[in-house]
């Protein structure tokens, strides 16, 4: 058992002290929680006092509302941590893409970068010309074969916007994005033909 689980069971009550013990603030307000409540400061503990003692949950209603400024300091903290922890991420994958475009550049023989990106643009180009002229329609309305399709076909292009971002660059965002569209492509589903 752990903080996030009394949050889920004391969210219908005090929905701050909840959401705040589902976070990375949990064992912060976990303290709180098993202070205003007399026990150890562990779910268990917490879990044992709110399953046994129907006026629990009124301590932890209570503790929302007398200690509503520090919860709300927490709920701040926690996350200007993360934000400087997504952006100290960024900033070392800025740094890593950064270093691989330095060292292309005092490669000025090196054709492996560029043979890559020219088969992955050739590949995708082929893909596409695929899809729109119908090559594949008995592959796309095969239920296995679509999947393995999908999937590589998520691959290649997820591949290929890496390689392209790090000639013209890549922004937070279309990282996201990329981890999206590669989700989508590799998730189970089929594709199936409309007679209609």
């Amino acid at each position: 058992m752990n903080w996030s689980d009394i949050g889920k069971a004391v969210g219908a009550a005090a929905p701050m002290v909840g959401t705040l013990l589902g976070g990375p603030a949990g064992a912060a307000v976990g303290a709180l929680v098993s202070s205003a409540l007399g026990v150890p400061n562990d779910p268990e503990s917490v879990n044992a006092v709110l399953a046994t003692n129907p006026d629990a949950l009124a301590k932890v209603q209570e503790l929302q509302l007398n200690a509503k400024v520090q919860l709300q300091q927490l709920a701040v903290t926690a996350e200007n941590n993360r934000l400087q922890a997504e952006a100290a991420q960024y900033s070392a994958e800025a740094a890593d893409r950064d270093s691989a475009r330095k060292l292309a550049a005092q490669q000025p023989r090196d054709f492996i970068r560029p043979s890559v990106t020219i088969i992955l643009l050739l590949g995708a180009l082929l893909i596409i010309a695929a899809i729109f002229m119908g090559w594949n329609r008995d592959v796309i309305t095969d239920p296995t074969a679509a999947i393995t399709v999908g999937t590589v076909m998520g691959l290649w292009f997820s591949e290929l916007k890496q390689v392209l971002g790090f000639y013209f660059g890549m922004t937070k965002e279309s990282q996201k994005q990329n981890a999206a569209i590669t989700d989508f492509a590799v998730a189970p589903g089929t594709v199936t033909r409309s007679d209609k």
